[in-house]
């Protein structure tokens, strides 16, 4: 008797909610995808990380952009369900890009950075033949992604544009780790882990002998800054849109400053949008993020079409 009670109430808040335009918890919708070919966790490479979700709308005109998130956590967790939503909305009819979330090898004792890059060219590699065999070309992409997904997106979009099976047009990083010789990230509290454990990382994710001892030594720095984007920024560099929160206390925020220097410096549009409020997954700043992820759409739009 009492859950129908509850269920009788429950009917009446919603018919007024729907009355007059009210969100209820709970009940917003995801955003609707297009009539598209769809692949799920389906494989790109033979190792069990490599696997993406893909989307392509069926309505286009032949040829299309390509909207590719990259999942966070240090290189070593995450997963790409992160995604789920996003995707669907680049693919959704506002929109109509194909959109696509792919997991990628964990950094390790054998698997280093230009593995996970290797991973994401393979990726691209398998969306643009999924692609061709559907009847449509696509000739851009938009890398976009959350912390270690914000890196892996800068350095494949900074570093290999040249061979990208996929042309990269734009980049949205969020919170993305930009020069790794930023010695907070190794003598200042982080949240991803201790010193000795993110140390480990980079020496693992530079194929380098990288200790607390050595780390400002000038070889060690020179693996840190291969591994930055910021390194490789030029006058043909893609657009790109920063996000990034002052009280981030996992990627310091001065990573953000300095790449959105290096950009101007070199003249290359871009926008930094900065979240005063938040921490490392920038929830508490929803009018930033709303911006943020507002100037990626505009520069998809501009740069992708």
């Amino acid at each position: 008797m009492l859950e129908k009670i509850i269920a009788f109430f429950m009917a009446i808040i919603t018919f007024f909610a729907n009355l007059f335009g009210i969100t209820l918890p709970g009940t917003q919708p995801e955003p609707e995808p297009t009539q598209s070919y769809v692949w799920l966790d389906t494989a790109y490479g033979d190792h069990e990380q490599q696997n993406l979700d893909l989307y392509i709308p069926k309505d286009n005109d032949g040829t299309i952009g390509l909207a590719l998130f990259i999942h966070g956590g240090a290189w070593v967790r995450g997963d790409k369900s992160y995604y789920s939503r996003d995707t669907l909305q680049y693919v959704s009819e506002d929109l109509g890009y194909a959109a696509a979330a792919i997991n990628y090898r964990y950094v390790s004792a054998d698997t280093s950075f230009n593995d996970l890059l290797d991973d994401v060219g393979a990726s691209l590699q398998f969306i643009k033949e999924k692609g061709e065999e559907v009847g449509v070309n696509i000739n851009k992409v938009l890398l976009t992604g959350i912390s270690a997904g914000g890196h892996l997106s800068l350095m494949y979009a900074y570093s290999r544009a040249d061979t990208a099976p996929i042309t990269p047009a734009v980049v949205y990083c969020e919170s993305a780790p930009t020069n790794l010789t930023e010695t907070s990230y190794f003598t200042e509290p982080n949240d991803e882990g201790s010193p000795e454990f993110l140390t480990q990382l980079v020496s693992w994710g530079c194929e380098a002998n990288i200790t607390l001892d050595n780390i400002a030594e000038p070889e060690s720095q020179a693996a840190l800054l291969a591994a930055s984007p910021i390194s490789y920024v030029d006058e043909n560099t893609v657009p790109t849109v920063i996000a990034q929160a002052i009280n981030d206390k996992s990627v310091p925020y001065s990573n953000a400053v300095d790449l959105d220097e290096k950009l101007t410096e070199y003249g290359v549009r871009h926008d930094f949008v900065v979240f005063p409020n938040s921490g490392h997954l920038l929830q508490d700043d929803p009018d930033c993020l709303e911006r943020s992820q507002g100037l990626a759409i505009q520069y998809a739009a501009e740069y992708m079409n």
